[in-house]
């Protein structure tokens, strides 16, 4: 039973690694535990404060809706999601008893893959399953670590955009995101041409660079896929940056991206921190 992430030495995992998207082969599909009476059995030990779900349909422009209200529990949506219009993420795979083993060594191995560019960075790694009924549409956005998406079951295409491309993600889209606003990032269907279709089938990964647009298109059967995602300790600090460039555009200001100048990334984050506490103590 195959459980390798790639079947060959790639140096592209180290070469491209967040700073371009790439596709690569996995062995990670032959796995049994793909079934949907197993995916039952595993969103109800990681219980619903470890998922999101949605069952109304969804278009790329779309965005994330609010995850409280529910037609079904997490389970029916789950058990019927062959035959409806549902998305389900289950987050921290690596936790479970079942599947935690496999998939918290693939986290693990994963990072050896890239070398040190990674494992000096990475401050969590962590396993998220993404299931999905025929032809769902996952809209349009962006995330704030870097992941590696791997089809297990089903096929679909997913549509990555260069997430450095102004054009593409608007500096203001950014900010807003890391000050909150998840659905930030907006679709303009004059830049669909410029993606990157991946068109998605077991054994199939891609590699998503952080905040590289993306959105998927389901093919014509139930889509399993496993998202291995690092949050990075050089993006803790840029997202503290682009939270002050968010609040200093509140003054009528246009603040330089992170990294142009150290000192003055310093001082944004250290005016914001003064704002915050005078706002407490007023």
């Amino acid at each position: 039973m195959p459980d390798s992430i790639a079947q060959t030495t790639d140096a592209r995992f180290a070469q491209k690694f967040n700073c371009d998207s790439f596709v690569f082969d996995h062995g990670l599909h032959h796995h049994r535990l793909y079934e949907l009476d197993n995916l039952v059995g595993l969103a109800r030990r990681l219980g619903p404060a470890s998922a999101y779900w949605s069952t109304h349909a969804a278009d790329v422009a779309d965005g994330w809706e609010d995850n409280k209200a529910h037609e079904q529990s997490l389970e029916e949506a789950i058990a019927g999601i062959e035959h409806s219009d549902t998305l389900v993420i289950l987050k921290n795979m690596e936790r479970d008893p079942v599947f935690g083993p496999i998939f918290g060594k693939v986290v693990d191995d994963m990072a050896a893959r890239v070398g040190p560019t990674l494992q000096r960075d990475n401050l969590h790694g962590r396993a998220t399953m993404l299931i999905s009924s025929p032809r769902r549409i996952t809209a349009y956005h962006i995330d704030a670590d870097a992941n590696f998406l791997l089809q297990l079951r089903g096929d679909k295409t997913v549509y990555v955009f260069d997430g450095t491309d102004r054009d593409i993600l608007p500096q203001p889209e950014v900010e807003a995101f890391y000050a909150g606003e998840l659905n930030a990032a907006r679709y303009r269907a004059e830049h669909q041409d410029s993606a990157r279709a991946v068109d998605f089938r077991p054994g199939i990964g891609v590699h998503v660079p952080v905040e590289w647009p993306h959105w998927v298109k389901n093919g014509e059967s139930v889509s399993v896929s496993i998202s291995i995602n690092y949050d990075l300790r050089s993006n803790a600090q840029r997202a503290r940056v682009l939270r002050a460039n968010h609040r200093l555009r509140r003054f009528g200001l246009s603040p330089a991206a992170p990294g142009i100048s150290p000192w003055r990334d310093m001082g944004k984050i250290a005016f914001v921190k003064g704002l915050d506490r005078l706002h407490h103590h007023a």
